[in-house]
């Protein structure tokens, strides 16, 4: 393979000019030099061999140049060319030295006469017929050198007839003659050759101006020897050096042509199909003009000359080759027809097999449809799908082999893309199967009768039973909770927007189960889930068959009263309180369930009257997070049928019974009450509290303050715990104890105890810095929420770490719900606290459930004893007893005991009397800021 790695730069189209002017401007001084021959006919003559010799070597090497860019065959025949030009210039070298040459002591063209001969008439033409052309294979090659012998053997006859045979009329030529012929058929064949070769070249691959050249050259050769012919007749050789000056010129062009740079994106010559034809008919026009000369000749003369009669001879040779290798191509081309076509017969044979396979076993069913409605083709996985043999089908209209209702809405469909060829549409059916079910099904109706292979409207069909089936799994899943198979939130609130949108009256119940996080808790999850199942149950045996009952989510639960306001919602609220109320066995264990019950109804709320008279409805604390989540846009109306559209009706009256429902829970539980504009009122004033928490906690908006810790045996301050208060920029300063809850239910707690602690910590290193170097003692509350996070002994950690503050003397207070719920979770959790080295008390001790079991277990250091045994101290005589006897409680578990509330004298001494160790009170301090706790600190309390 020949590959050319040239590769052209972009200075070579300059350098190939200069190079290009300097071989013109030789050759112009050779010409000059010839034609003056300011020394005689020998310096002429010397001039031109020299000449000759000199342009033979330049172009030869040019030539291995030009081999050098080439691979494979390409190399081959440009270093063949070069030797053949050498060769041929050489001998005709030798030829002047005939005459006395300058610089040559002999006669040279016996020696060199017979490698020019090989060089011009093997060497050159091997050398273009080895030159790689993916356009001409070799039977091209053969005819291209069968049609220049037909050329040049017509151009010698004629030229015989009309030029040499009048000087010959007075004798025999002589015998050299009719060896000189032989160099200008060489060159004639090379030439077209050449002629054939270059438009192919040119056209595949945008290239041979390098051949282009060598062409030219060989033109130059060919008049040179023709003129040499003439001199060997008339035996006169005295412009023999202006004969051979074609032959200095075709070397000047072989030698420009080897020396052109490559293309870097020629343009592919694309030769009209005329011009292609005329070419083929060059060689037949040659001979034809051949014959015509010599009929011509043997008229005038009435003799013929065996010149004439050879070469005639030769041209018929060269025909009937040139007719057998074209009827070997011929037949060679009928081959490779027939083969091509068995080929592509087998390929169709084989597409039409693998379109049927395909047809047959496809899911889809094709039916084909004249425009007359009769059936054309069926697919045979008709059988397969709907079980009908496709016989049944074909020559049968289609409308009457399918029900009317289908058969109406397919004419329907075909008469709609009639008129647009091409055109396609899509509908759902339902064709009936032979076993009598019915299958839903998607048909594509394509209008193909303008296609000449169809001529008909083409039917898909496909069964999508299993699709709907998938579908309608899909939609119910959407609309179901999975546990209790009834509907979710979604479907009940669809369900009321189309109520809504009839205008009918409508009541929705919002039910929460009354401490269902402690059965989740105690007996697992599996039995809270069974517990969920069976309350499912229980609601929908106390509503109709048209109301819905609905899960919202956890132990949270909606009913949809339809054409029911309040009032008559009512009755439904108590049955199911009642049939709540009945215990629910779990094995052996019987559990009973409460529920709180939030009315919501249309078109004009009805409250409860023995409800909301029971309580202040603005006052009712949601405590769950939802609650908080589930607020109004700004500018809500307070009334229902402030939304537009009935979706968002819907949504408001779901809002509404949430509310009811959490006012329902905060006064106790276990009842049902029905909603009033004024609980929403109280939900935006939280919600807006909760906002501006938030961006308290953002903006540095809190502040702690310090109440002291005294020591009753010596009366000083040994500590402080740190309570945090907000002075809120346009409310004032709020009690803690509302907003902590807030915090407790939206989770804030978490980033607002880490502050505390952060900031609780710092002071006390600071207080602990102006004083004698040790920090005092600092308690800090935790929450239940924070307790619930696995990274709080990390999150205390990086505080000490932070602040700097030893462990020793943080305190971490919490409530005995933390002992009560999820014991094991925070036993361990209260474990890797202690392990920090710091102390761990429980706040309001005596007001929750915990017993000695868990204080023994739970490693707690101190008791801090509520206030409300201690505001009664002296007068209460129990109250006085029980004081003592956890005072006494907290001294056999090795536990210390710190009394809140103290604000009289009496109460301080009865603590000292009953061995109380430590107190906080009014009675010492309340509650400061930083700098004034920080002179307490310094200073001391007296007692």
């Amino acid at each position: 393979m020949a590959v050319d790695t040239t590769a052209p730069g972009p200075r070579a189209a300059s350098r190939w000019a200069r190079h290009s002017v300097a071989a013109g401007a030789v050759l112009a001084i050779l010409i000059a030099l010839v034609a003056a021959s300011p020394g005689g006919p020998g310096t002429a003559r010397a001039v031109t061999a020299w000449g000759l010799l000199g342009a033979s070597s330049a172009a030869a090497a040019g030539c291995l140049w030009r081999s050098r860019g080439f691979t494979g065959r390409a190399r081959w025949g440009w270093t063949l060319l070069a030797a053949g030009v050498f060769l041929w210039g050489l001998g005709q070298f030798g030829w002047f030295t005939q005459w006395p040459v300058a610089g040559v002591t002999r006669d040279l063209f016996p020696t060199l006469a017979t490698p020019g001969l090989i060089g011009l008439v093997v060497l050159i033409p091997a050398g273009v017929l080895s030159l790689p052309s993916a356009s001409q294979p070799l039977a091209n090659r053969i005819r291209s050198v069968l049609d220049g012998l037909l050329i040049a053997a017509s151009l010698v006859l004629v030229a015989w007839i009309f030029l040499m045979d009048p000087r010959l009329r007075d004798g025999a030529p002589h015998p050299g003659v009719y060896f000189t012929l032989l160099f200008p058929l060489t060159d004639i064949v090379l030439a077209t050759i050449l002629a054939y070769m270059l438009p192919r070249q040119r056209r595949h691959h945008g290239c041979g101006a390098d051949l282009a050249f060598f062409g030219a050259g060989m033109v130059g050769f060919a008049i040179t020897d023709v003129g040499h012919v003439y001199l060997e007749l008339i035996g006169d050789f005295r412009a023999a050096p202006l004969v051979h000056v074609p032959s200095l010129a075709g070397y000047a062009l072989i030698l420009i042509g080897a020396l052109r740079p490559r293309e870097r994106d020629a343009t592919p010559l694309d030769l009209p199909p005329g011009v292609w034809h005329t070419a083929v008919m060059v060689p037949y026009i040659a001979v034809l003009a051949a014959l015509g000369s010599s009929v011509m000749f043997h008229v005038q003369t009435g003799h013929s000359h065996p010149f004439i009669n050879y070469t005639r001879s030769f041209l018929i040779l060269f025909i009937v080759g040139r007719q057998l290798l074209t009827q070997l191509e011929n037949r060679a081309l009928t081959r490779t027809l027939e083969s091509r076509v068995a080929e592509r017969t087998g390929e169709l044979h084989a597409r039409e097999q693998w379109f049927e396979a395909l047809i047959r076993h496809s899911s889809d069913v094709v039916t084909v449809i004249d425009a007359d409605g009769v059936i054309r083709y069926q697919s045979e996985s008709v059988r397969r799908v709907f079980g009908y043999p496709p016989e049944s089908f074909v020559g049968h209209r289609y409308t009457d082999l399918v029900d009317a209702e289908v058969a109406h809405r397919l004419a329907q469909a075909m008469r709609q893309v009639a008129a647009r060829p091409f055109a396609d549409v899509t509908l759902e059916v339902v064709h009936t199967h032979v076993d009598g079910g019915e299958r839903p099904s998607e048909v594509i109706i394509t209008n193909l009768v303008d296609d000449p292979h169809v001529a008909g409207f083409v039917l898909n069909t496909r069964d999508i039973s299993e699709r709907m089936e998938l579908q309608e799994q899909l939609m119910h899943e959407a609309y179901h909770d999975s546990l209790t198979r009834l509907g979710n939130r979604a479907l009940f609130r669809e369900r009321a927007a189309t109520a809504m949108r009839a205008d009918g009256a409508v009541t929705v119940l919002h039910l929460d189960l009354d401490g269902f996080k402690r059965i989740n808790d105690s007996l697992g999850h599996l039995a809270g889930d069974q517990l969920l199942v069976q309350v499912a149950d229980r609601l929908r045996g106390c509503v109709r068959d048209g109301d819905l009952v609905a899960r919202f989510g956890a132990d949270e639960f909606g009913v949809l009263l339809l054409g029911e306001d309040e009032s008559g919602a009512e009755p439904v609220a108590r049955r199911i309180l009642d049939d709540l109320d009945a215990p629910v066995m779990f094995g052996e264990r019987q559990i009973h369930v409460r529920a709180s019950i939030g009315l919501a109804g249309t078109p004009s709320p009805v409250s409860s009257p023995a409800d909301l008279s029971s309580a202040d409805p603005s006052s009712a604390v949601p405590s769950s997070a939802a609650a908080l989540s589930s607020g109004l846009p700004e500018g809500s109306a307070a009334s229902d049928g402030a939304a537009d559209s009935p979706g968002d009706r819907a949504e408001q009256l779901m809002r509404n019974a949430d509310l009811a429902m959490h006012h329902a829970k905060a006064t106790g539980g276990g009842i049902f009450s029905g909603y009033h504009p004024r609980m929403r009122e109280g939900l935006v004033d939280r919600l807006e509290l909760e906002s501006d928490l938030r961006s308290a906690l953002e903006n540095d908006g809190l502040r702690l303050h310090y109440q002291p810790t005294v020591d009753l045996a010596t009366s000083e301050v040994i500590g402080f715990e740190a309570l945090v208060r907000w002075p809120h920029p346009t409310r004032g300063m709020i009690n803690p104890l509302d907003f902590i809850p807030i915090a407790e239910a939206t989770g804030l707690i978490v980033p607002l105890g880490r502050w505390v602690l952060h900031e609780a910590c710092r002071q006390a290193v600071e207080w602990g810095v102006a004083g004698d170097g040790r920090p005092p003692k600092m308690s800090v509350n935790v929450s239940v929420r924070q307790f619930d996070r696995a990274d709080l002994s990390e999150m205390v950690t990086q505080v000490l770490a932070e602040t700097g503050m030893p462990a020793d003397r943080l305190c971490l207070e919490m409530t005995e719900s933390v002992l009560m719920t999820d014991t094991d979770a925070n036993l361990e959790q209260l474990l890797r606290l202690k392990a920090l080295g710091l102390t761990l008390a429980i706040d309001d001790f005596g007001t929750g459930y915990s017993s000695l079991a868990y204080l023994r277990r739970f490693p707690v250091d101190t008791l801090k004893i509520d206030r409300s045994f201690v505001e009664r101290l002296g007068i209460i005589a129990d109250d006085t007893a029980l004081t003592d006897t956890i005072v006494r409680l907290g001294k056999s578990l090795g536990m210390a005991t710190v009394a809140e509330g103290i604000e009289e004298f009496g109460q301080l001494a009865a603590l000292r009397e009953m061995g109380c160790g430590f107190a906080q009170g009014y009675y010492f301090s309340r509650p400061v800021p930083a700098a004034e706790a920080g002179r307490l600190f310094l200073e001391g309390a007296n007692a």
